[in-house]
């Protein structure tokens, strides 16, 4: 139930302004006062006009059982929409069902490729598992030098566990893939806008 109301709260905060806002501000109310078929058909009306929030979060209400979803893959299917729209939450979430085979066939390819998308728009967790899955081959060719870049990115946020598993890495890494791995990720850094 935490991890369901973090991903309501990310929802939240990510939401656009205007008419859609207030329509899922009513279906979040919904959802919290414990009226979830309630919630579901208000949020279903902006998911089938294409609001990624929306698609996100009743994708999520299906994913847990918390209404019945019209079909096996309905929470698949609106995850992967909201994803599609560069969402971030779905992305991330969609990455985690790959992962964990929740709701969907594990698969690490299409793990990496959705949790690439949301590392690149700074999710700091998919940075973590992308430089994971470089380095250790989940989903993708090894690359050190890809592994490396991440890990050094993901130390903004996660501090001495990414500097452990980064040194780690560098052990098996000669001197020009550390550079390059370096150069890479100065190359990512400076593209970021500043806050």
């Amino acid at each position: 139930m935490k991890r369901l109301a973090f991903l309501l709260l990310l929802a939240t905060l990510l939401t656009p302004a205007g008419n859609a806002r207030a329509d899922i501000g009513r279906g979040i109310d919904l959802f919290e006062r414990g009226r979830y078929d309630e919630a579901a058909v208000e949020l279903l009306a902006l998911a089938e006009v294409g609001v990624p929030e929306a698609q996100y979060l009743l994708g999520v209400m299906y994913l847990n059982l918390m209404v019945e979803p019209p079909e096996a893959s309905a929470a698949l299917s609106m995850i992967e929409a909201a994803a599609q729209s560069g969402h971030l939450p779905a992305q991330a979430e969609l990455a985690r069902m790959y992962r964990a085979g929740d709701g969907v066939e594990q698969d690490f390819t299409r793990m990496m490729a959705w949790y690439e998308r949301a590392a690149e728009q700074g999710d700091v967790g998919a940075q973590l598992f992308v430089a994971d899955g470089y380095g250790y081959g989940y989903g993708v060719e090894p690359d050190l030098v890809e592994a490396y870049k991440w890990y050094e990115i993901a130390i903004r946020y996660w501090g001495s566990l990414a500097v452990r598993a980064r040194d780690v890495l560098a052990e098996k890494m000669t001197d020009e893939e550390i550079a390059e791995a370096v150069r890479r990720t100065g190359d990512w850094l400076a593209s970021r806008p500043r806050n």
